[in-house]
Parts: structure tokens; C-alpha cells; sequence
């Protein structure tokens, strides 16, 4: 859901996480797939962003 732009906090709604565990869960359960680390060097190298990959970013920033 998250590589398809889904925003973090409704991800860990949906699976049930709670907001003291969610960063846990995530580290423990959470695999990034070769298309996302393929698509983020791309953005890299080309200077272009995912803006859905910039919010998923910033709200697990907010919940660490």
C-alpha cells in the first residue's frame, strides 16, 4: 500500500497498529520491493521527487 502512495498513518490504521507501536511494527513487518528502491535511485539520480514517497516520509518523521 505504501509503494502505491498510500500515507503511512492510514496503512497502520488499516493493519491495526496502534501509534505507540506503529514504528516498531513497521521496522519488524515492512519490506521495501526492488520497484520502490529502483523508482528512489531514478528520482535521485534524475533530481525528481514522488511526493506521495515525501509524505509517507515526513509522517513516519512525525511518529518517530
Amino acid at each position: 500500500m505504501l509503494e502505491k502512495g498510500s500515507p503511512f498513518s492510514v496503512v497502520a490504521s488499516i493493519i491495526g497498529w496502534s501509534a505507540g507501536t506503529t514504528v516498531r511494527m513497521a521496522k519488524r513487518y515492512g519490506h521495501i520491493g526492488q520497484a520502490a528502491q529502483r523508482q528512489a535511485l531514478e528520482a535521485i539520480s534524475t533530481g525528481e521527487v514522488n511526493v506521495a514517497a515525501m509524505r509517507n516520509r515526513e509522517i513516519v518523521q512525525e511518529v518517530k
